[in-house]
């Protein structure tokens, strides 16, 4: 059995029936262990890779590579939830998703410490500095690694979810509920706006409407259905990742001594001796 992945934006084309579907805001992957090497790729942005030239993709993505955010952490928890959401009948992506995740460390280790902040976190930092609230819509991943920047130098932080949910509540923070915005005090101090959901920009218009000294808006969604009205600056992810990538320009070394790392281990998936005691359908990989 082969190693199969098509590789496309989000939303680019029909879904293979029953594969195993691997989805960022950035990308789509798919995958599958049937070994067709021989088939095109349709004829749209899709890439479709097999065996160490997947792996090799993979292991770019997960170092974060193939973020605009060079060398970004989050893309690994993102894979780690995809793997926990797998069925039985995906065990082979399983453990394939561990062996992933293993050299993916290691690679991070060797040849991506030092390289500066890394984490939408630190890219928020420094929009903070002379406000003494911070503003936090969501409750979920992205907002857990941006909280503790917020929260920092003494910080009062208010989050806001979409709906009232007691396991969100976080000591020292103030919990609010967007669709009750309407209803919530009004907080006449010197803000700044953190967008860590997938919420309309209408519902972030009631949340600020709230906040009269608000100076500034980060707005980390990936997709926006109209721009937010607001008297405040925005500031979008596409300007945190143009920010970024001035400081990726010295990391350059770094990069390519990761990518031969990549390289090295995807001939080594290639080459692997697989296991198969209970017959082929026992996958080692």
């Amino acid at each position: 059995m082969a190693l199969t992945i098509e590789h496309r934006e989000p939303g680019n084309r029909e879904i293979p029936a029953g594969a195993p579907i691997w989805r960022t805001c950035l990308r789509e992957v798919s995958f599958a262990n049937d070994g067709r090497s021989g088939v095109e790729a349709p004829a749209d942005t899709t890439r479709r890779l097999f065996e160490g030239e997947a792996y090799g993709l993979l292991l770019e993505i997960l170092c974060g590579l193939r973020s605009p955010m060079l060398g970004e952490t989050q893309v690994l928890g993102q894979f780690k939830v995809f793997l926990g959401s797998l069925g039985a009948d995906d065990e082979w992506l399983k453990r394939l998703g561990q062996r992933l995740l293993a050299d993916a460390r290691e690679i991070r280790t060797a040849h991506l410490q030092g390289l500066g902040s890394r984490s939408y976190g630190s890219a928020v930092r420094r929009h903070l500095a002379g406000c003494p609230h911070a503003v936090l819509i969501g409750t979920g991943k992205l907002a857990d690694e941006v909280l503790p920047f917020l929260a920092d130098e003494g910080r009062t932080v208010d989050q806001w979810s979409r709906r009232d949910d007691p396991g969100a509540r976080v000591a020292g923070v103030t919990s609010w509920v967007v669709d009750r915005a309407d209803d919530a005090p009004i907080v006449d101090r010197r803000s700044v706006l953190v967008i860590a959901a997938p919420i309309s920009s209408s519902g972030v218009e009631r949340v600020a409407a709230r906040y009269p000294g608000l100076e500034r808006v980060i707005d980390l969604r990936a997709d926006q259905d109209r721009a937010i009205q607001l008297s405040a600056p925005v500031v979008t992810l596409q300007d945190l990742f143009a920010h970024m990538s001035a400081a990726n320009a010295f990391a350059t070394r770094h990069v390519d001594a990761a990518r031969a790392d990549i390289v090295r281990r995807s001939r080594g998936y290639e080459l692997r001796e697989e296991l198969r005691p209970f017959g082929w359908d026992d996958l080692c990989a």
